[in-house]
C-alpha cells in the first residue's frame, strides 16, 4: 500500500498529467483525513465538493489512531531538533506513512529533507 499526499492526488485532480492518470489506478493508494481535509479545503462550491468527494473513491482511507499523535509530535521535535520545520500536515502524513510501513507518494521536495532525520520514511519513487 502506497500513501499519496496531496501534492499528488491535487495533480490527479487538474488531470494535466497522463503519466498520473495511467498510474494510480493501477497501483495499491490510499490517503488519510489530512489530505481529505487539505483537498476539501479547495472545493469551490458544493457541486465542486461532491467531485472532490467522488475522486477519494480511487483511494482506501487509512484512519489515524489517537496513539499516533504523541508520535507526531515526537517526529515533529525531531524535526526541529535537526533544523527542519515543516507544515503540520505533512508532519501527520509523514508520521502516519512511517507508523503504518507505507511509502509516500509525494510531489513536495522537502519530504526528502525530512528522510535524511526520520529515515524509517520510504518514499515512493514515480516510474519515468
Amino acid at each position: 500500500m502506497i500513501l499519496v499526499d496531496t501534492s499528488v492526488v491535487i495533480d490527479h485532480l487538474r488531470g494535466k498529467d497522463p503519466k498520473l492518470t495511467a498510474l494510480l489506478p493501477a497501483l495499491p493508494v490510499a490517503v488519510c483525513g489530512v489530505t481529505r481535509a487539505e483537498v476539501l479545503c479547495g472545493s469551490l462550491n458544493p457541486a465542486n465538493r461532491q467531485k472532490l468527494l467522488m475522486n477519494f473513491a480511487a483511494f482506501q482511507f487509512l484512519p489515524i489512531p489517537e496513539a499516533l499523535w504523541d508520535v507526531i509530535g515526537d517526529n515533529l521535535a525531531a524535526l526541529r531538533a535537526g533544523g527542519l520545520t515543516i507544515p503540520f500536515p505533512d508532519a501527520v502524513i509523514v508520521s502516519v506513512a512511517i507508523a503504518n510501513g507505507m511509502e509516500l507518494w509525494t510531489r513536495d521536495q522537502h519530504f526528502t529533507l525530512v528522510k535524511r532525520l526520520l529515515p524509517a520514511l520510504k518514499l515512493f519513487q514515480e516510474p519515468p
